[in-house]
């Protein structure tokens, strides 16, 4: 089964193309993958990122808040000076 030289002068160019074309399907799988994890970190940042506010935000309103019932508990202390904080139930 010998190949004439007519034959392998239009074989050769083919392999070459299909050795190419070979290369290109065995890496797409690759890149496809890279690109899938790189968007999947890229989100994972973000709601990282979104979490992280919303917790910034949560503590500053909850201090807020306790600051603002302490102010109210010394308000109400400073306005009623005569009456005590304990009550005496052995009676």
């Amino acid at each position: 089964m010998s190949l004439k030289l007519i034959e392998l002068q239009v074989a050769i160019p083919r392999t070459l193309d299909a050795s190419k074309a070979s290369v290109d399907l065995m890496n797409r799988g690759l890149l496809q993958q890279q690109h899938t994890s790189e968007e999947i970190r890229k989100k994972d940042k973000k709601e990282a990122e979104r979490v992280n506010q919303k917790e910034a935000t949560e503590s500053s309103l909850f201090q807020t808040n306790d600051q603002h019932q302490q102010e109210k508990t010394s308000s109400k202390s400073s306005s009623h000076p005569y009456k005590g904080s304990k009550i005496d139930y052995s009676g």
